[in-house]
């Protein structure tokens, strides 16, 4: 075990202290990747400090309630790997300065989902509310300060934000949802449902080779170039919604016309970096049996993993026709991915506001990737596999509902 020390994050470009709202773990007690280490709140938001990988909490270096300038040191942890973040040190090297640059964590919003689990906050101003619904309202702009909360002593909880969101009225917005290699656009029937509800229109593309498009994919531009079509075929700008390879498909088509979409949220984007699970591409392009089909489907996520047979049967009839091998061995080179996705989010940095939206417990693409996102990119860290949209729904829905933030 290696003990390491942790320091207060940068959570946005202008950020120069934060304080410290509570401390989730105690002293000497141990806590597993994912889990929330504390709260810190700033001038604009509360959010959450995940643990990237499993250890223990050694010592707290700043109380409850202190303000901590960005850098400085905020507690010692015991843990088997150094975490990818700039200005976490082992204990033995010299302590970050207090301008040292940990831009690197940009923590903008992690969460449970399930809010009985979660700690009441109050604020300054007498209201109180659960931290995911604070997460979900941040998100979805919701004022607190309006609500009544149904929980106890009139507690805000989260059913409580998603009902107020379900109850604005809401402007015409249009959506394009982008799935991932090996799935379609009914992995996003949960998402549809919640952004229709609140009036706007969505549309999910099956892309070339996959569900019920008769296009085939034998190369990665195929899948571009459908997009692009249907784009172009728009008479209004569109919000597009990548998953994954989607991502990549995503920004490639913001990039080359860009006047017809007026934001990119990616999710679980591909191509930040050449480190993927190879093994769950080419199994996915190749699988045989429902038990194979199983093991792939633990590794995007618990939600997955609890799919019935009906579910998992059908997406095993689908991918066993091996119509995803040629774009397989596209997308891969042995071992490492051959996207570069980090090109075109530089060629729309100045055209329309691009976000994105990371699981913690991302067994497919790193979530070390993170890192490597051009600053003017905004960043949600959420507690979820590689499809968040499942794992966390509300907070996707809550990030995408969001009419006015410039995400």
């Amino acid at each position: 075990m290696i003990k390491l020390t942790l320091p207060m994050p940068r959570l946005g470009e202008t950020m120069d202290s934060g304080t410290i709202a509570s401390w989730n773990v105690a002293e000497g007690d141990s806590f597993e990747r994912g889990d929330t280490l504390l709260e810190l709140e700033t001038d604009k938001t509360l959010v959450e400090y995940p643990a990237l990988e499993s250890g223990r909490l050694i010592e707290t270096l700043v109380a409850e309630g202190d303000v901590v300038d960005v850098g400085d040191p905020i507690a010692i942890i015991e843990s088997e790997k150094i975490w990818p973040i700039s200005g976490v040190q082992d204990e033995h090297t010299s302590q970050p300065k207090p301008d040292s640059p940990v831009d690197s964590l940009r923590p903008e919003h992690s969460a449970a989902n399930q809010d009985t689990t979660m700690p009441e906050v109050s604020s300054g101003d007498g209201f109180r509310a659960t931290p995911l619904a604070r997460r979900i309202a941040k998100l979805g702009d919701v004022d607190l300060t309006i609500l009544t909360g149904t929980g106890r002593r009139h507690r805000i909880e989260a059913t409580d934000i998603i009902a107020a969101l379900r109850g604005a009225s809401a402007a015409k917005s249009d959506f394009l949802l982008l799935h991932g290699f090996g799935s379609n656009a009914m992995s996003w029937s949960g998402l549809i449902a919640s952004l229709e509800a609140q009036g706007a229109q969505v549309s999910a593309l099956d892309l070339p080779g996959h569900g019920d498009n008769p296009e085939e994919a034998s190369q990665l531009d195929d899948l571009i170039d459908y997009v692009l079509t249907y784009l172009r075929s728009l008479s209004e700008k569109v919000h597009l919604v990548g998953h994954s390879l989607g991502a990549f498909v995503a920004a490639q088509a913001a990039s080359r016309i860009p006047d017809i979409v007026s934001k990119v949220m990616l999710i679980a984007p591909a191509g930040c970096g050449p480190e993927i699970n190879a093994d769950f591409l080419r199994g996915l392009s190749s699988v045989k049996d429902i038990d194979q089909m199983r093991g792939l489907l633990k590794m995007l996520g618990p939600n997955a993993a609890d799919f019935p047979d009906t579910v998992v049967n059908a997406m095993l009839q689908e991918l066993s026709r091996g119509r995803l091998r040629a774009l397989a061995d596209q997308l891969l080179d042995g071992s490492s991915s051959c996207l570069d996705i980090l090109p075109a989010l530089a060629e729309i940095k100045d055209r329309m506001p691009v976000s994105v939206a990371i699981g913690i417990q991302d067994q497919i693409i790193p979530k070390d990737h993170l890192f490597r996102l051009p600053p003017h990119v905004r960043i949600h860290i959420l507690n979820a596999g590689h499809v968040p949209q499942w794992d966390a729904p509300a907070e996707i829905a809550a990030l995408l509902q969001n009419r006015y933030a410039n995400i």
